[in-house]
């Protein structure tokens, strides 16, 4: 078993893997990224999430069709390659190499970087007690629905979370209306029933969150995609984030306001019945992307 890449269809280990200093995403993250979880050896929701990779190139005119690159076999190529039954798969797609300017040609060739590493997992001891979560005012692009390797105002929003004694941030409008955190979407339960933001512009379209809506809906829990103050996030019977590295995570604590109690509630570990198990022990956890 080994971390491994796979460069323009040519896989290497991981260490030997380099892109050209001029790769656009390099120099101005001129790109857009997946995060793909396999549980088993099986790529989950692997659909979905190469749909929303083709939107994401869409979004900034690559005028690619992912479709042609053969990313379904890439990805089980390359967790067979790897050894992991647990595996997480980074993809990234930039527009190509050229010399640094701004405008750039219109028949560029892009780049196509995939990484498989053994997926980090969440220690159930974390998922028991609940984590702690800020607010923070929101000081990223505008089109945020984009999965755009640009991630420096998100970077900077989960350290200083972190250096504040907080596993994220949950980012806020200037109206105080809740959005997503560093790298999750949100989930309120209030009086029975799952709250999300709506999908817009200024969120990114979850994989994991439209699969928890789509379980919860089957299972005839309430739901609403609606906007969230944070004087209801605050007040929530239960609160927790979502994403395809942490499946559910509940929070304990945002703010100073103690949630449902100070510890997990019960639809939030109900829902995360709906995601397959790691085949991994579960005893290590740490911050990761989605």
């Amino acid at each position: 078993m080994a971390d491994i890449a796979c460069i323009n269809g040519s896989f290497m280990d991981l260490a030997d893997a380099v892109v050209p200093i001029e790769d656009r995403g390099y120099q101005f993250a001129d790109g857009v990224y997946e995060v793909i979880v396999a549980h088993g050896g099986v790529p989950f929701l692997l659909d979905e999430h190469l749909a929303r990779l083709q939107r994401s190139a869409d979004g900034i005119g690559l005028g690619l069709d992912c479709a042609t690159l053969g990313l379904d076999d890439l990805i089980r190529d390359g967790i067979a390659r790897c050894g992991y039954q647990d595996v997480m798969i980074y993809m990234q797609i930039t527009r190509g190499i050229a010399s640094r300017e701004h405008a750039y040609a219109a028949n560029m060739t892009p780049n196509l970087v995939m990484t498989f590493k053994r997926k980090p997992i969440i220690a159930p001891a974390l998922r028991e007690t609940g984590i702690d979560l800020e607010t923070v005012a929101d000081t990223r692009w505008v089109h945020c629905s984009i999965k755009s390797i640009a991630l420096l105002a998100n970077i900077m929003i989960k350290n200083a979370a972190k250096q504040r004694g907080f596993f994220d941030a949950i980012i806020l409008t200037a109206d105080y209306e809740v959005l997503e955190t560093s790298c999750a979407n949100v989930f309120i339960v209030s009086g029975g029933t799952l709250i999300t933001p709506p999908a817009d512009t200024r969120i990114l379209h979850g994989i994991t969150r439209g699969h928890l809506l789509e379980s919860a809906r089957n299972a005839n829990i309430p739901c609403e995609e609606r906007s969230i103050s944070k004087t209801e996030l605050l007040s929530a019977d239960e609160v927790f984030i979502t994403s395809s590295s942490i499946d559910v995570l509940p929070a304990r604590r945002v703010d100073d306001q103690p949630i449902g109690g100070g510890k997990p509630g019960p639809l939030g570990k109900r829902l995360l019945e709906c995601f397959p198990k790691s085949a991994m022990p579960a005893n290590t956890h740490g911050s990761v992307t989605a």
